[in-house]
């Protein structure tokens, strides 16, 4: 993750295609795969981009309980939570979810 146009597609990736349905890359290892966590790793370093950015601790500090929140439920089994906090995320993020 090097910007936060990068951080706002990853981000739709993946709320389209977790937890487990991320795109297999032929050009990775299978060790190498995206997968949730870590996608949700990514996620994270799109949060510290933001941060440093310049956006309000108080905004960053909302997103990063989103996503650690999201995380959690996806691990449990509540995909559509897992989701709906992830959209979450990019509205407060960007200011619009994104399309289904």
């Amino acid at each position: 993750m090097t910007n936060i146009s990068s951080f706002r597609d990853f981000l739709s990736l993946v709320i389209v295609h977790a937890p487990d349905e991320f795109p297999e890359e032929d050009y990775f290892e299978p060790h190498e795969q995206l997968n949730l966590e870590s996608a949700f790793q990514e996620l994270q370093r799109g949060v510290d981009l933001l941060a440093k950015s310049g956006m309000r601790s108080s905004s960053v500090a909302e997103l990063a309980n989103l996503l650690d929140t999201s995380l959690l439920a996806y691990r449990t089994g509540n995909d559509v939570k897992g989701a709906h906090l992830l959209q979450e995320l990019e509205s407060h993020a960007f200011g619009s979810p994104s399309a289904p």
